[in-house]
């Protein structure tokens, strides 16, 4: 998974190369032309007060367009929007101020997957995953929570006996250690969004990328088939001792 993707805001020429949700294949890109922001009231009322540029906050929309193939598939995002003042030298050796529009999103639809989900991935654990994806910027400790309903999920398809999440995911590290230690980590994160309801950014995508590991070996076992290739090129391409 590629974090900045997910952190970096739109602007009015360009938004982040997310994976198209339809074909898989290609990427999004501002359609021209098509991002709209209207100043809110509160802004509008601030500023008569402040009279500075930064304080100026918007709600945006824009749409967004497949670009492989034919697929063409278009997505619809919103969210709000800031100015921020950079001070820079022009050419004639001046120091001048300069201001840019930031958009952050909100919500995204249809929303793209995060990170890829494995064809092998139960289905029941695809839909609570996606269901985080598009809680993820507008309520991190919603989309923890969603994280861990996608861990009872897992543990139905391995038939682990309906327990406690953290028992459950006790009996499923009997057989799966590595992946179990990793799980319960993920349980806890769920747990904070659930019960505190205050889940930090960088934390929710720490938990994305354990969990895209996660499902990674146990659905397509990347690191057992890395290691038969390896032992094969070792018994091919190793000198032999004499």
């Amino acid at each position: 998974m590629k974090r900045s993707l997910w952190t970096h805001p739109l602007t009015e020429r360009s938004s982040p190369a997310w994976p198209c949700p339809a074909c898989g294949n290609g990427t999004l890109a501002l359609v021209p032309n098509s991002l709209v922001a209207k100043e809110t009231v509160e802004s509008r009322q601030l500023y008569e007060v402040l009279c500075e540029p930064e304080s100026t906050a918007y709600t945006f929309s824009a749409w967004l367009r497949c670009n492989y193939g034919d697929c063409g598939e278009e997505v619809v995002v919103v969210g709000n929007g800031t100015v921020a003042r950079f001070d820079r030298m022009n050419e004639a050796g001046e120091e001048e101020e300069k201001y840019i529009r930031s958009f952050h999103p909100l919500f995204c639809w249809p929303m793209p997957d995060m990170f890829e989900l494995p064809e092998k991935c139960p289905p029941e654990v695809q839909t609570e995953l996606r269901a985080g994806f598009r809680l993820f910027w507008s309520d991190q400790a919603a989309s923890a929570g969603r994280v861990r309903v996608s861990l009872e999920r897992l543990m139905d398809h391995y038939r682990i006996p309906e327990l406690k999440l953290h028992d459950r995911i006790k009996e499923f590290s009997k057989a799966e250690t590595t992946a179990g230690e990793k799980l319960m980590a993920l349980k806890w994160l769920g747990n904070t969004g659930s019960h505190q309801g205050s889940v930090s950014r960088d934390d929710l995508l720490d938990g994305f990328e354990v969990l895209e590991y996660s499902i990674a070996e146990l659905f397509d076992q990347r690191t057992a088939r890395v290691a038969e290739l390896a032992r094969q090129l070792m018994r091919k391409h190793a000198p032999r001792r004499k």
